[in-house]
Order: structure tokens, then sequence, then C-alpha cells
């Protein structure tokens, strides 16, 4: 008999033999004190009924250390439900597994390692603070770890392609299987077109829109097909998450939602295309956020503009893309003009320079033309560089254009 079944059977004749015990003792409670009895066989009866309950309870915990040390049994129909609106199959049996708090915490670490690398995130977690997008002393990799590990039902660890779920899921309730349906479409998207390494920020959260977008589409059209049969609308399963999402500065919570959101308008718009269409989504991944947010355009041709000049020795070098471009001016013009603005975006590169004791950061932001290029160095130079200036009192604020590159220079004031 597989293990859950015999956790329902244990856990259904607990609820019963609770029950019955307890009715008894209460049943023989009322009569003894009718009777004018002594306490003797009341006190035997407890006695009796804490046992059995100690009994059921361990038989419980043994059947859950069954399950949680080996494999969590996952429904055939499950696996090829997935497998058929995917149109992929499994290289290998999906790996899932219940996990304690602590164990979801280190998978969620072992992923952000695994693609951005330790020395890296606090690296970029500098550059975020000296643009602003993060407030001063707050570090980038604790709080990603934060949010990605907090209140889940469930992850799926990169590093050994195994996921791994909640020790309070419950396999009875809808919206805990649509976790599970989703972390299946990321194995099985893994499996298949696996990636190991990954050259900018962007390009990572251009690959992960993709698969976690994917996966989460999958997951919502589960859900609406179980709200049709069963006449029943589902909560959101991890709403905790979007509780701690709220609490992140605005930027950051941005690139986290962008997979789920983004990413799943993205997959759907190939999903309904056709599903060569949505295949090919999968061989040819988009390489840029720009792809991402405007799957109806061609990819854009460019030729870098070359590395500044500058006296430091360079310590990291990464991009933000037109989704961080967005995020970054979003919280001082709003969503619309910032995504206008925005959408002119060919290319940028950030590089951040160790001079001394002293960090210099440097970005650079190559426009579609001129025209545009100029619109935004004016509303940088009015709307955010003046902000940034008066958090940043100790440090040198400089924007320059040439043709359709901006330059932003942030370097301590001269002594």
């Amino acid at each position: 008999m597989k293990p859950e079944r015999v956790f329902q059977i244990l856990l259904a004749s607990g609820l019963v033999a609770g029950g019955w015990l307890y009715g008894d003792y209460w049943k023989k409670s009322g009569r003894l004190a009718d009777q004018g009895e002594g306490l003797s066989e009341l006190r035997a009866a407890n006695s009796e009924l804490t046992q059995e309950i100690d009994r059921l309870e361990e038989e419980l915990a043994q059947v859950r250390s069954m399950l949680s040390s080996g494999p969590y049994p996952v429904p055939d129909k499950v696996i090829s439900w997935v497998e058929g609106e995917h149109d992929m199959v499994f290289l290998k049996a999906p790996d899932v597994r219940l996990a304690s708090p602590t164990e979801l915490r280190e998978a969620a670490r072992r992923n952000l390692d695994f693609v951005h690398g330790e020395a890296n995130l606090e690296n970029e977690g500098q550059v975020w603070e000296l643009l602003g997008i993060l407030p001063p002393n707050q570090r980038l990799r604790t709080q990603l770890l934060f949010v990605n590990s907090s209140g889940l039902k469930g992850i799926f660890d990169f590093t050994n392609e195994r996921i791994l779920l909640s020790e309070n899921f419950d396999p009875v309730s809808v919206p805990d299987q649509s976790v599970l349906v989703r972390l299946l479409a990321q194995q099985l998207s893994f499996q298949n077109h696996p990636r190991k390494e990954w050259t900018s920020r962007d390009q990572w959260q251009a690959w992960e829109a993709l698969h976690t977008g994917a996966a989460a589409a999958l997951q919502a059209r589960f859900l609406r097909r179980n709200s049709a049969a069963n006449e029943a609308d589902w909560g959101d399963p991890e709403p905790q998450r979007q509780a701690l999402l709220n609490d992140l500065a605005p930027a950051l919570a941005g690139f986290c939602n962008f997979p789920f959101i983004e990413g799943s308008d993205y997959t759907r718009f190939f999903y309904l295309d056709s599903r060569e269409a949505f295949a090919e989504m999968f061989r040819d991944p988009p390489t840029s956020t720009r792809q991402v947010l405007h799957p109806n355009q061609s990819p854009l041709t460019w030729q870098d503009p070359p590395a500044p000049a500058l006296p430091g020795e360079n310590i990291f070098q990464s991009n933000l893309g037109e989704l961080g471009l967005r995020l970054w001016l979003d919280p001082a013009l709003g969503n619309s003009e910032a995504e206008e603005l925005a959408s002119g975006w060919v290319f940028d590169q950030y590089y951040l320079q160790r001079d001394g004791r002293s960090q210099i950061l440097v970005w650079q932001i190559v426009l579609e033309n001129e025209e545009k290029a100029e619109a935004l160095r004016k509303i940088i130079e009015q709307r955010i560089l003046p902000d940034l200036r008066e958090v940043q009192p100790i440090r040198s604020l400089t924007l320059a254009r040439s043709g359709a590159t901006l330059t932003l220079t942030n370097a301590p004031v001269p002594e």
C-alpha cells in the first residue's frame, strides 16, 4: 500500500477512534457523576484515552517521516496532464519530497548562489544601492532569500533538480495541488531545456520569465479548470509571499513579480498562437527582458559601446535591461511614463570599479535614437538625480549624453 494511502487511513482511523473514545469518556463521566461513584474508573478511562491518542500520533509521525525521507508520490494523471500541456515528457521521474522550513530556505539559498553567485549578489546589491533601487544598508541577497523561502508551499531546487514541498502541503487542497503543478512544469522544462549560466541579470530575468512564466500560466489553467469542475473559486495558496513583496522596495518587488506576471503573459502569447510556436519558444528562449515585454517585436541588433576608461579596478559588471530601467524610473514617474521612456531601451551595461577604498559606478544606457536619449536625459536630471543626491550627499552624480548613449557616473565627492 502506498505511504500516502496509509497516511490517509491512519488519519481517518485516528479521528474516528478519538471521537469514539471521547464520547465514551464523557458518557462514563456523566454516569459516574449521577451514581455518585468514585473517580477511579473515570481516571482509568482518561488514561486509556491518552495512551490511544499518543499511539495514533506516533503512527502518524512515522508515516510523515516515511514521506519526508523518500519520494513524495505524485499521481500519474497529474504528471500526464503537465506533460500534455507543455508538450514535453519527463526525461527522468519527477523527484518530489517533503521538506522542513530550514530545507526550503537552504534550497532558495542554493538557487540564488547557483544563478548569481554569493559575491556577485553582494556587488549587485552595492550597485542597486548606488542607483537608489535599494534603500541604504539593505542587503540584496538577504531580501531575495527572504521572499523566495518564506511562506512557500514548495520550491524547485535547481542544483538538485528536485521539488521540495512544505510540511504543511495539503494534497487534498486544490490551491496546494496547483503549486505542485507549477513546480512540476518548472522541473519538466528545466529537464528538457537546461541552462547552467547567464551572462547578466537581464538575461537571467528573461530565462526565468520563460520557465517560471510558462509554469505559472499552467498553474492558472489548472485552477480555472478545477474552479469550473467544482463550481468554486480558489484563493492564493501562498498569500504570505505577496505580503512580503509589499514590504520590499518597489523595484525589487517588480523584479520578483516579473516572471509570474509579464512572464506568464509572454508564454500565453505563444501558447495561444500554436503548439509549434510554444515549443519553439523554449528552443529559442528570450535573451533580454525587452523580448519578454514585447513578444510581438523583432529582437534588436546593436553594437555595444566601448567600455568607459576609468582609473580603478573593474570588480563587477552586468546590466538591468529594459525591465530594470522601467523599474528604476517608475517610483518617480509612475507606470505609464516609465514604460514609455524605457521602451526606447536598446542596450545597457554598468561597471562597478574600485579606486583605492572608494567605489565608482558607471552606467551606460543606449536608446533607439538621439531624441529618445535626450528625453530620458532631461527626465533623469529633473526627477531622478535630485532625490539621489539628497540621500547620497557624499557622492557626485553626473549624467552625460553622447548621441543616443547616456552615461551616469556615481563617484565619491573629490576631497
